[in-house]
């Protein structure tokens, strides 16, 4: 993507959102909505890109070596990510409209007939986009463990959302209780995590990677305490969440961070460092991160971090984060890298580009460019974290086209041994056999059939205006279930067949 025009548009926006906390001084906190500018940024992104799809149903429902085991249609949306543990799924709530309808916990112990059993971490003026669980075993904490992203969506002329890690005891899906919170201070909140588990002296010890965009330009501009975006946020005691320590693109890895449609001075507006090329570039031109995936053995953490791409950090000693390394993108690329994750044993990585170029010029008022394309995924080796090699691409015949009747850029990846899933919006889900990563090979897919958005949140050319898409947020996969969240309609199992 080589357009611009969205910038101006960007900057107005934050400009009125910021207006208040530019006059803070470096002592006093930004105002509520100085933070809520993060969130916006993600959300005007999005409702931008989709301004440029065009009229008419987008895509339809088909399958290769797939079969549907059931489904559930979930009001009150916009739907998020998933995540499913022993027999209960779980699908977040989008920041967009911001029902503030928290997570949905879905029981799936019937496939054919998953039903809904309870909800969790619903907050006024709060999104919660992104969840995981995982058992835990500590002193402090016996039993299922429910981590939440939480962000403030900014809603005019209400009280300042949530932003920052909420905890759950989930042993019980269908009586969730809430155990503790986590305020990651200043920002938009966190927008995408991952719950790991590591032995340390003997003793259970359980982590939070934390997301937090931009959480470096608000602190370090606002405030006396600089945070970075990557946030390690220790929950062994879920109940007293505690920061471990925390990493930052400028201040601990000395590269370009932040974004010029803040309309703030250097080094907040991705300015290189002196000798650096620029990182940020196309149409969302940012540093930041946007989501941590762990290692196995949670001693490495891999940061999507856009326009920087992924960075690689030490986590061996928690309290003293160090960064190992970092994808480099070729030039000429739009960049956009939105989510980082590894194999079984670290030897690859899987990087996904959540470029919408098509859609943005379109609604820029801009013509098509030939050659422009939707964001793909990446494959890269892990062979010298210090410096990730890339290996291949793998790309869907829509994504290499600049077609505007769906979103046909990548989303979420998830690897299970050597084979990747991928929720791809429009695309659905795909399937790829990765054992010679160098030529990844399409294994099957499952794209279920076009919904409406519910909402009316996009506008007249999207969902109320009459345009049903595929529009797959999340995938993850438990045995031979794959779970597909659906922006629109809420949540696919689906199994393979071959």
């Amino acid at each position: 993507m080589r357009n611009r025009r969205l910038l101006p548009a960007l900057a107005a926006a934050f400009g009125i959102i910021l207006t208040a906390g530019l006059s803070a001084s470096a002592s006093t906190p930004p105002t509520p909505r100085a933070a809520s500018a993060v969130e916006h940024a993600l959300i005007q992104r999005m409702t931008r890109a989709a301004a440029g799809l065009d009229e008419g149903p987008g895509g339809t429902a088909a399958g290769r070596h797939t079969r549907e085991l059931g489904e559930l249609n979930l009001a009150g949306g916009l739907n998020a990510d998933v995540w499913a543990y022993k027999n209960f799924a779980y699908v977040g709530t989008w920041s967009g409209p911001c029902p503030g309808t928290g997570v949905k916990i879905i029981d799936v112990s019937d496939p054919a007939h998953p039903h809904q059993v309870a909800t969790a971490a619903g907050y006024p003026n709060t999104s919660a986009e992104d969840m995981q669980v995982t058992s835990v075993r500590t002193a402090s904490f016996t039993g299922d463990l429910l981590g939440v992203g939480l962000q403030d969506c900014g809603l005019p002329d209400q009280a300042s959302g949530l932003t920052g890690l909420d905890l759950w005891d989930v042993t019980d899906p269908a009586h969730p209780t809430h155990l503790g919170f986590y305020d990651v201070g200043p920002s938009g909140g966190v927008h995408e995590l991952s719950l790991t588990k590591r032995t340390i002296a003997g003793h259970e010890r359980v982590f939070a990677l934390a997301a937090v965009p931009f959480a470096e330009v608000i602190s370090t501009a606002f405030t006396a305490t600089t945070r970075g975006d990557f946030q390690l946020i220790d929950v062994t005691d879920p109940r007293h969440p505690a920061l471990a320590d925390d990493w930052g693109a400028g201040k601990d890895g000395g590269l370009p961070f932040g974004a010029p449609f803040f309309g703030l001075p250097a080094p907040f507006d991705c300015t290189p460092p002196p000798g650096q090329a620029p990182a940020c570039r196309g149409g969302f031109p940012a540093a930041f991160a946007h989501s941590a995936t762990p290692s196995a053995d949670g001693t490495t953490a891999y940061v999507a971090y856009w326009d920087d791409g992924a960075i690689v950090l030490d986590l061996t000693n928690p309290d003293a984060i160090r960064m190992v390394g970092r994808t480099i993108y070729p030039a000429g690329s739009e960049g956009d890298t939105h989510s980082a994750v590894p194999n079984g044993d670290s030897s690859l990585l899987v990087t996904t580009d959540e470029d919408f170029s098509p859609t943005d010029r379109k609604a820029a008022g801009e013509p098509k460019l030939v050659g422009d394309t939707w964001g793909f995924a990446r494959i890269w080796s892990l062979a010298d974290p210090a410096h990730p090699t890339r290996l291949s691409n793998f790309a869907t015949p829509h994504s290499l086209t600049n077609k505007t009747d769906g979103f046909y850029a990548v989303h979420n990846p998830e690897v299970r041994g050597n084979t990747l899933y991928l929720s791809w919006y429009s695309d659905g889900l795909r399937i790829v056999d990765i054992t010679n990563p160098a030529t990844p090979r399409e294994i099957g897919f499952f794209r279920p059939r076009p919904t409406l958005d519910p909402t009316g949140f996009f506008g007249p050319n999207f969902g109320a205006g009459g345009h049903p898409i595929p529009f797959d947020w999340g995938v993850h996969v438990v045995g031979d279930r794959i779970y597909l969240s659906d922006i629109n309609f809420g949540l696919y199992i689906v199994t393979t067949t071959k």
